[in-house]
């Protein structure tokens, strides 16, 4: 079901053109339609979307943005979803006491994937950096932890998120609600409410709205509600 036609996308882009803040300033009104339509599609598209499923959207929105900038390489991408195509399981394990191999394995692939991560596993095994590894592995909220001084400075916001898949796999969420949060904004991460009327703005005298519905909704206490805002309840 998660579909959406170029009919879609256009007729969403072109009304965002119309209705958002106008500016003579072209700089300016760049500006505007980059955010307005950014919103526009993250709420569009959201509405359509599980619950479980909408921070994965504001996640793959946010880091293709940042593609497309140059801030996220693709080695950095293919490594955030793949790893390193280098086996490193022959290479003794030096931080064993809290690191097992596979996260071991890691840093290492991650020194190779880009400079900024540059002697980190030395870091691991360092002995006043080890206390802040070993507290980022046992929190429950990992990414609030400052690392090691030269790591919290150089890492971008993406980079800390490929080494929270590293370090602390069952806390990968919350890691990308924090990047999102800082590269997107605290909107990205908010899950919209039902808006009945935003869907009724967004669509015409043609084209319909389909609830899809779970068992014990139902939307008819909305839609009367609507009619009754908008003059309509003598029709229903």
């Amino acid at each position: 079901m998660y579909q959406y036609s170029l009919e879609f996308f256009t007729r969403l882009f072109t009304l965002r053109l119309e209705k958002s803040e106008q500016s003579e300033d072209i700089e300016r009104r760049l500006v505007i339609l980059i955010d307005d339509i950014t919103k526009a599609f993250y709420l569009a598209i959201c509405r359509g979307l599980f619950e479980r499923d909408k921070i994965l959207y504001s996640f793959l929105n946010t880091a293709q943005i940042l593609r497309r900038a140059d801030k996220i390489s693709n080695e950095e991408w293919n490594g955030f979803l793949r790893g390193s195509i280098t086996d490193f399981r022959e290479k003794e394990n030096k931080a064993a006491d809290y690191l097992d191999d596979k996260m071991w394995q890691g840093l290492l692939g991650l020194e190779e994937m880009h400079e900024n991560f540059k002697d980190i596993s030395q870091s691991a095994c360092d002995v006043g950096d080890k206390p802040i590894w070993k507290e980022i592995i046992k929190s429950e909220i990992p990414w609030t932890i400052d690392l090691p001084a030269v790591y919290e400075a150089r890492l971008t916001p993406f980079q800390k998120t490929m080494l929270m898949n590293i370090l602390k796999k069952t806390k990968l969420i919350g890691s990308i609600k924090e990047f999102v949060k800082h590269e997107s904004g605290a909107f990205y991460i908010e899950s919209p409410p039902f808006d009945l009327v935003g869907c009724l703005e967004d669509s015409s005298n043609i084209i319909p709205i389909i609830f899809v519905l779970s068992p014990g909704a139902d939307p008819i206490a909305y839609l009367k509600a609507l009619a009754v805002d908008k003059g309509m309840d003598t029709k229903l």
